[in-house]
């Protein structure tokens, strides 16, 4: 008979379970890795656009330099969030409608259906964190600051990439040319990579101001666009421009002091190259108590203490996101003007 509580059968669970939609990770890091130790090599491509070396029908190959790469080796960083559940909130329950549970059979069957909630609840936290790791680095960098644990994770995004908007150029002001800026961003990406930009990602302000620009309003009402008519998790899609697919970002999270954050700036406006190197990378998840290292995205194992009497349930998970080529991304950090 199945063990429910091995730590075999709750990763095989936690793994299966679905996850609350993550935009930036399914739409960008669509390439998933599993790594075979605890630590990521940070590859970041320099170059790559050279042509191959033509020869004669008598010659031999002719040999080329390598990729010139700068490499980071990152341990790669630890989510691993646990919940208790006591004894009499799992042996005194009963669902809306029947009686209390007495050992008929439906205590078992609740256990299980209350440590799959668990589960799945910290499933969605890790996958929330995993999100905004991506936000982050889509931004350039990965800065945790922690009463237990700091650290920075540099990606090396190139200053080109950052564009700085001066006054007369903010979206929201009428001298700006928003659809030019584009324009300009994707053939950076393009010039530099030889990926074409196809992916904008922007704040609710960004959009405000870009579709309340003069210039975008004439563009939409030619096309007869739909603004707004297709939604992906929680982004808007918006309507394409210059070959740019435009996205609205507007998911929050809650931080450790219970307020509201916003995963990218609303003020911001990230381009990327989608079809480029971006991966979200897993490291192994090692755990002594069962003496396992576990290749999978996600570990989870449970475990009871005697007095008092409860159940642990927990959940790791070791992700990092790398953008390998970072010159697909434009990162511009405000496109309105600053107050």
């Amino acid at each position: 008979m199945t063990d429910l509580f091995h730590w075999r059968t709750l990763t095989t669970a936690i793994n299966e379970i679905p996850a609350a939609p993550s935009f930036l990770t399914d739409k960008v890091f669509k390439t998933k890795v599993q790594a075979l130790a605890e630590e990521i090599d940070v590859d970041v491509v320099v170059g790559g656009k050279r042509l191959a070396p033509f020869v004669s029908p008598v010659e031999g190959g002719i040999v080329v330099a390598e990729l010139a790469r700068k490499m980071q080796s990152v341990k790669a960083p630890r989510l691993r969030p646990k919940k208790v559940l006591a004894a009499n909130d799992l042996l005194s329950v009963r669902s809306p409608g029947t009686a209390l549970y007495l050992g008929e059979g439906g205590v078992d069957a609740y256990k299980n259906q209350r440590i799959g909630v668990e589960l799945a609840d910290l499933k969605n936290m890790i996958v929330r964190t995993t999100e905004w790791m991506a936000s982050q680095s889509l931004q350039g960098k990965l800065t945790v600051q922690q009463e237990n644990i700091s650290f920075e994770i540099d990606y090396l995004l190139p200053e080109s990439h950052k564009p700085v908007l001066t006054s007369g150029n903010y979206w929201d002001e009428e001298t700006s040319d928003p659809v030019q800026d584009i324009l300009t961003w994707k053939r950076l990406i393009s010039s530099d990579t030889g990926y074409t930009a196809d992916v904008a990602i922007a704040g609710t302000d960004a959009i405000d101001a870009l579709l309340g620009h003069s210039k975008v309003r004439e563009i939409l009402n030619y096309r007869n666009f739909n603004v707004g008519e297709i939604s992906v998790g929680r982004s808007n899609y918006i309507g394409r421009l210059v070959g740019v697919d435009i996205y609205e970002y507007d998911a929050t999270y809650t931080d450790s002091a219970g307020a509201s954050q916003n995963f990218i700036d609303p003020k911001s406006f990230i381009m990327v190259a989608s079809d480029g190197p971006f991966r979200m990378h897993y490291a192994l998840v090692y755990d002594l108590d069962n003496q396992v290292a576990v290749a999978q995205p996600f570990f989870a194992k449970s475990w009871t203490e005697a007095d008092p009497s409860m159940l642990w349930v927990l959940a790791e998970s070791r992700p990092l996101p790398v953008p390998h080529w970072p010159e697909c991304i434009v990162y511009c950090a405000t496109v309105i003007k600053p107050v």
